[in-house]
């Protein structure tokens, strides 16, 4: 045993030893020139001639034989060090093939990048609070009459609090808008209304001053606030000295008792400006805690350690029951839930990345297969090179180690590069994504982004570089010398591997084309969407009064009527009118109703429609026809019979077979008094209300003056600038009274573009990649049937020496050409068949398989393709025989 130890170690010290890499280098040398020597005389040349010609042809491996020699016995990474250093020299040498592989690789990594970035701070990034895996939001849900997830009473809120055993803290809270008077010119502030534990829920000390304590949340307890830093710094010039001071909101002054940091934004996610008020305070929401009923108070809460989902959904269950048998009348039937805060806040937006993410992702498969293409062909011209290392003593291993290191040094460029694209990425992102998608204000390129990009230049390198290191590490030092100075073929197994590359390419093109092809129908069928009111000429504003001293619906209903008066005076505004809420611009209001006479059975679905109180030109100005019946008229009063207008899917649903005009109906909106029962006295259009993407549910329209609001919305159709109409409308109201701020003053185009912000990104993002993957794809095709053609050369030329005609060279081009296309077809268009099921909930108008896409799709490629080989077939017809 320890002889045999003993003779190994003697043959790798002599083995390693320079005499004796010397001797075998000569050794082989001489054999390979005598063998080409033989080769060269065959061809006619003289021994002396043929000899010197078989020297000449291996002059340089003398430089290759001193680089073996000093690598032979080296550590792993000076070796390693080596093998970088001759990386860099071989990329210097070929400037061109670097620039492209790099700004290839730049391309598909920085705009995975940047799309990661968005993904991952709006869905995996952790939300800024303490623990905040810990933070739920706890909901209503009503499973039989499809009412998913929705708020609860205050009442139900406080039992909740008191009776669980899962959670640590419980808070609730609400929204809207307050007027800031007092400090310059009038402003409307977004106003969070909370109970006093919110701030302790989420354990986040303020910047200045104090959190709101339990006395504050109290009926009859002073009026406190407190400001976000951002509305601190702005306001009040970032002066500690306002802690203790009073601030007017709404007309009514509150002790301003602290400052929370800008770190912390809840539940307005995305504004950095806002003040917290204790619900008990609030003018609107605090008369409204006394109500079992309702509900309209969003919940969170902090899950205690240790405590499992199957402890919360059994403790929910419990407390459920106990609600439901304490107040039958609100909480029958209705289950208690809990969701992540963090998948709450996010929304529906996570189907719409992932399939960003996706197109991207195919988008750096497409470049990477491109690019090994490019690294095989010039691996291939390097067949010579590897094969003298290869009789120098270098390995498969070590050769494919040298071609790896090489893609590495392509992948680290790409990466670097990317970094610098996926930088102004994110920028040009944050610019055209809208404000209204959750946690925008957190994306950044950061560690976790960072992290991402080095990964994707791993798998670049990897991708790029395993295969065709495989393959010419296996290459025939005889066979490439005997072929002398030029290259007259190629490997089957090379041309395979290009071909797979280029049908690769093909394939993942096909895919992001019917994605690209899906969505892009889609939004066209969005932008034609009728919202059911004319969009031109119509402009919008709103006015919203303060209850501290507009506390009482005449009073009301005196502003509104006034402030109408004036802007119909103005001239060219004589088509004005109220209306609360606005379609598309803010949101809807959900009501349940009752059909009078026609009770609801138990097993149906509740009667619920869209809300909207308007003034008697509403439908005038937002050119809504008249169906049946009538429209309202300055009669419709206070005093007057109270009386509604129905919308034509109203009457289809619940009056599928009566006239609906003189039926009654019961309903009201929260907190208004008087009698419910309303007389349907018209039906009109439907209005997309809630979003272009849904179809006209159910609405309910009521006179203003019969159910007002502590606010105006004014629509108003003219042919002015939106300047001058702004600027009249500021002047009424300052009329009126100087303390009101006009507020969200907007062209509906402008609302109606708004509202289709994220489809309109997604979109144009998809066709972006589409359209890379495209310019990629054709380079691939270009590429492989030029290569091909250059490795058929010779025996094109003996073809058309025979008498091939330029036709049936053109035909053998294209024949390669439309495999190629057919094979990538046929995978890309199975794999798009796949992907367009996971698009489907995006779509609007378009099935997931719509043939007129997959067709469109299939044949722009293959023009694509016919188009990219028409110049390498060119040239091979044109080939000189001679």
């Amino acid at each position: 045993m320890f002889a045999w130890i003993r003779t190994l170690v003697s043959r790798t010290r002599t083995w390693f030893s320079p005499g004796r890499a010397d001797q075998d280098f000569e050794q082989e040398m001489e054999s390979h020139i005598e063998m080409l020597a033989e080769e060269n005389m065959r061809r006619g040349m003289e021994p002396e001639e043929a000899k010197r010609a078989a020297r000449v042809r291996l002059g340089g491996i003398t430089q290759l034989k001193e680089t073996n020699r000093d690598l032979r016995g080296l550590p792993f990474l000076e070796t390693l060090w080596q093998d970088v250093r001759y990386a860099f020299r071989m990329l210097r040498k070929n400037p061109g093939f670097t620039a492209v592989a790099v700004l290839t690789l730049a391309l598909g990594i920085g705009a995975n990048t940047a799309i990661f970035s968005v993904l991952y701070a709006v869905l995996l990034k952790p939300l800024p609070y303490v623990n905040s895996d810990q933070l739920f939001t706890v909901f209503q849900a009503l499973p039989h009459e499809g009412v998913t997830a929705t708020g609860m009473s205050y009442a139900n809120f406080e039992d909740l609090r008191q009776q669980n055993r899962v959670f640590l803290e419980m808070a609730g809270t609400q929204n809207h808008q307050l007027t800031l008077t007092g400090r310059g010119e009038p402003s409307v502030v977004n106003a969070s209304i909370v109970t006093s534990e919110f701030f302790a829920l989420f354990e986040e000390p303020p910047l200045a001053g104090r959190i709101f304590a339990s006395a504050d949340g109290k009926p009859g307890a002073p009026a406190v606030v407190i400001l976000s830093e951002g509305l601190w710094r702005r306001v009040f010039g970032a002066d500690r000295r306002v802690v203790g001071t009073s601030v007017d909101l709404d007309k009514r002054s509150f002790t301003i008792v602290g400052v929370m940091p800008s770190r912390f934004r809840f539940p307005l996610i995305t504004e950095s400006e806002q003040v917290w008020i204790p619900l008990a305070q609030d003018p609107l929401f605090g008369s409204w805690m006394t109500r079992r009923g309702g509900h309209w108070l969003r919940i969170i809460a902090r899950l205690r350690p240790g405590v499992s989902q199957a402890q919360v959904r059994a403790e929910m269950g419990a407390l459920a029951g106990r609600l439901a048998k304490a107040f039958p009348a609100e909480n029958t039937g209705w289950v208690l839930g809990t969701m992540p805060l963090q998948r709450m806040l996010t929304g529906d937006v996570k189907s719409g990345l992932v399939a960003l993410l996706g197109a991207v992702g195919l988008v750096l498969l497409i470049a990477c297969a491109n690019i090994a293409n490019l690294v095989l062909a010039r691996a291939t011209s390097r067949e010579r090179e590897i094969a003298v290392r290869s009789t120098l003593g270098a390995g498969r291993v070590r050769i494919a180690r040298q071609l790896l290191t090489e893609t590495a040094m392509l992948s680290l460029l790409g990466g670097l590069a990317g970094m610098v694209l996926a930088f102004f990425g994110v920028q040009a992102l944050d610019a055209l994504l809208p404000a209204n998608v959750p946690r925008v204000n957190a994306i950044q390129i950061d560690y976790p982004v960072l992290g991402f990009a080095l990964l994707l230049c791993a798998f670049a390198a990897c991708a790029v570089g395993l295969l065709p290191a495989f393959l010419v590490a296996k290459s025939d030092l005889q066979a490439s010398l005997r072929e002398g100075g030029g290259r007259v073929g190629e490997s089957a197994k090379g041309r395979r591997a290009r071909n797979v590359f280029a049908a690769a390419e093909i394939g993942l093109a096909v895919v992001l084309l019917v994605a690209a092809g899906l969505v892009l129908r889609s939004f066209a069928k969005l932008l034609s969407v009728n919202p059911g009111f004319a969009v031109q000429h119509l402009m919008k504003a709103e006015v919203s009064l303060p209850q501290a001293q507009y506390s009482a619906p005449e009073q009301w209903v005196a502003f509104s009527d006034d402030l109408l008066a004036r802007v119909k005076a103005e001239p060219g505004l004589h088509d004005s009118a109220l209306a609360v809420p606005i379609p598309l611009a803010d949101g809807y209001v959900n009501l349940a109703f009752d059909i009078v006479g026609h009770p609801l059975p138990p097993s149906d679905l509740s009667r619920t429609a869209d809300f909207v109180s308007v003034s008697p030109d509403y439908f005038h100005v937002m050119e809504v026809p008249l169906l049946a019946g009538r429209l309202f008229d300055d009669h419709d009063r206070p005093a007057a019979r109270h009386v509604t207008i129905i919308n034509r899917q109203l009457a289809r649903t619940y009056f599928p077979n009566e006239d609906p005009v003189g039926k009654r109906l019961s309903f009201a909106f929260p907190g208004s008094t008087g009698d419910p029962v309303r007389e349907i006295v018209g039906i009109v259009g439907d209005v997309r209300d809630v979003s272009l993407g849904a179809d006209p549910g159910p609405m309910m329209y009521v006179p203003f003056a019969q159910s007002p609001f502590w606010g105006a919305g004014i629509v108003l159709r003219t042919a002015l600038s939106p300047a001058s109409v702004s600027a009249a409308i500021r002047r009424e109201v300052g009329k009126i009274d100087k303390d009101l701020p006009v507020s969200d003053f907007a062209p509906m185009t402008d609302v109606v573009d708004a509202s289709l912000g994220e489809p309109r990104v997604r979109t144009f993002l998809l066709a972006l990649f589409a359209g890379i993957a495209l310019a990629l794809a054709a380079t691939g095709i270009f590429g492989v049937i030029s290569y091909s053609v250059s490795c058929r050369t010779h025996e094109i030329g003996i073809r058309v020496a025979l008498g091939a005609s330029p036709a049936v060279i053109l035909g053998m081009v294209s024949r390669e050409t439309l495999a190629l296309t057919l094979g990538g077809l046929a995978a890309g268009l199975a794999g798009a068949l796949a992907a367009s099921r996971l698009l489907g909930h995006i779509l609007f108008g378009v099935a997931a398989y719509d043939p007129a896409t997959l067709v469109g799709a299939s044949l722009v490629l293959g023009a694509v393709s016919v188009i990219a080989a028409y110049v390498p077939a060119r040239r091979a017809m044109r080939v000189d025989p001679m």
